[in-house]
């Protein structure tokens, strides 16, 4: 009797005349009895044993382009793949990284830290005088005038205190007012010049000085007082 309705599925006989079965090679599989041919595992498929008789889909996390292979591929740090059976591995988009191979997603920044390009396998602080309150950000936000950042990796911003000022974005600290000037109030952007009628001979304050009897201040942003 021929071996044409004998062989089984995982098996196959390859040409007439052959009265044997040959089992289906690694990376190949036969689906059905009495075949003549052993098809090759389809990209994002595999098989990794003779005489299959069907091929396995590679899992999230891995994939694989080419067709009769015998196992799938890792997703590359920076990289993941989210599906079964994928042919292709995605990167990483700005504001998420991966810093292990074989995942299914990837990570978002954390609050303070930012991912600026694709496929990055790591988060970057924040640098001095700027912040990022939100996660999966793919940048950090300069400091508003009238606040400042002295840390790196910082999610928020701080208020200059009265007494000082800042005109400018992105900065480290704030600057006392000088003489004549006064900042009241936290988070101030500038610094107020003192009235008529008053002075100040000091920085860093919060006010300015009345002018004393039989004195007066004619000017404003004056440092001192000038008697009657």
């Amino acid at each position: 009797a021929t071996a044409q309705t004998a062989c089984a599925a995982g098996t196959y006989q390859p040409s007439t005349g052959q009265t044997s079965c040959t089992d289906a090679s690694a990376g190949y599989y036969v689906p059905t009895t009495a075949a003549t041919e052993q098809i090759p595992a389809s990209p994002g498929y595999y098989v990794d044993t003779s005489a299959a008789a069907s091929q396995t889909a590679c899992s999230s996390g891995t994939y694989q382009p080419a067709s009769a292979q015998t196992s799938c591929i890792d997703a590359s740090a920076g990289y993941y793949v989210a599906n079964s059976a994928s042919t292709s591995q995605t990167a990483c988009t700005p504001g998420t990284y991966q810093p292990s191979t074989g995942q299914s997603s990837c990570l978002d920044a954390d609050a303070g830290y930012y991912v600026s390009g694709s496929a990055a396998t790591s988060q970057t602080a924040c640098s001095l005088g700027t912040y990022q309150p939100s996660t999966g950000q793919s940048s950090c936000l300069d400091a508003d005038p009238g606040y400042y950042v002295n840390s790196t990796a910082a999610t928020s911003q701080t208020a200059c205190s009265p007494g000082t000022y800042q005109p400018s974005t992105g900065q480290t600290s704030c600057d006392d007012t000088g003489p004549g000037y006064y900042a009241a109030s936290y988070g101030s952007a500038f610094q107020t010049a003192c009235s008529t009628g008053t002075y100040q001979p000091s920085t860093g304050q919060v006010s300015c000085i009345d002018a004393s009897p039989g004195h007066y201040v004619g000017t404003s942003a004056a440092t001192s007082q000038t008697a009657c």
